[in-house]
């Protein structure tokens, strides 16, 4: 049923003429009767009678004034919320976070979404990519942060949020690190890995594989938060990004060496599903972007070391 003719339909019956009608809707007469006959073939049935008071509804145009004044009513209510969600956000946005980065980035990212958008209520997910990977796929995240290598062609619409060096972690109270160490000497140590699972892993078994290389894998753990642990209490060594080991080593608890002449760049995104379309998916996902650019430069999610920066610097 065509909303035009139903708009008319409703404003002949208020003014009490097709002429009246026709100068409040900026309508030509003409126009107006032919749409009016439409919409009576289409329903099968006579709307008006014309009497000496005007145009008056039949018994069918009774009946369909209060359907009418309701679907029109329906319309312009889901108008103004559509328009007000533009306006101003609102609704449950679900969001996945992996556990190394979910520390530094879950608490600013609630804080910026509750001064932008406090109609907005953000569920956070915290998990290991390949099960955010699989939530989102399932329409059960609208948007996840995500640990990539390499990979290309993805489904879903792709921000960048940074490059991730990886780094050799060792006990602190080991030898002291070189400057870098290559990735030919990680085959010469006791490795704490994650499981195939991981992005990390899958990036350094294809390496070792590319090389003739084969890692010793003393345990594998897919905790960062108890990789570390292990480390620090003086159980092997790891492969990470510097925000799974950040708090530990600048607690002195372990040491950190850039792993050199890697052939892939692990990388941070945040991936947002193409079906999740609304406004408030929209302004998280701008304040995703933000506030990881911001932690970037206000040190809170470093790519490196503070001590290998100032080197660099």
């Amino acid at each position: 049923m065509d909303l035009r003719r139903l708009r008319y339909f409703v404003t002949i019956l208020e003014t009490g003429s097709f002429s009246q009608a026709a100068e409040r809707l900026h309508v030509v007469q003409s126009a107006l009767s032919a749409q009016i006959q439409k919409l009576e073939d289409s329903l099968g049935t006579r709307l008006f009678v014309r009497d000496a008071h005007g145009v008056q509804p039949t018994p069918s145009g009774r009946k369909l004034l209060g359907h009418a004044r309701r679907i029109l009513d329906m319309v312009a209510a889901a108008e103004h919320d559509l328009r007000q969600d533009a306006e101003s956000p609102r609704g449950i946005v679900r969001i996945g976070i992996p556990s190394s980065i979910s520390r530094m980035m879950t608490v600013p990212l609630l804080q910026a979404v509750e001064e932008a958008h406090p109609e907005v209520t953000l569920h956070v997910v915290e998990a290991m990519t390949d099960e955010l990977e699989a939530l989102l796929k399932q329409n059960r995240l609208e948007m996840a942060i995500l640990f990539t290598v390499g990979e290309t062609g993805s489904p879903h619409l792709i921000d960048t949020l940074r490059d991730e060096p990886l780094y050799l972690v060792s006990p602190a109270d080991g030898s002291p690190p070189s400057h870098v160490v290559p990735f030919a000497e990680l085959a010469r140590m006791d490795l704490v890995l994650p499981t195939l699972r991981h992005r990390v892993r899958q990036m350094l078994s294809r390496e070792a594989e590319q090389r003739g290389l084969a890692l010793r894998i003393k345990h594998e753990l897919d905790s960062m938060a108890q990789t570390v642990q292990l480390i620090a209490a003086g159980n092997g060594s790891s492969v990470m990004i510097v925000s799974s080991f950040i708090e530990e080593w600048q607690a002195g608890r372990v040491q950190a060496t850039p792993v050199s002449d890697l052939r892939t760049t692990a990388q941070v995104v945040l991936a947002t599903s193409h079906g999740a379309s609304h406004s408030a998916v929209a302004g998280i996902r701008d304040l995703v972007v933000a506030t990881a650019a911001r932690l970037a430069r206000d040190g809170t999610w470093p790519d490196r070391p503070p001590r290998e920066a100032a080197r660099l610097r």
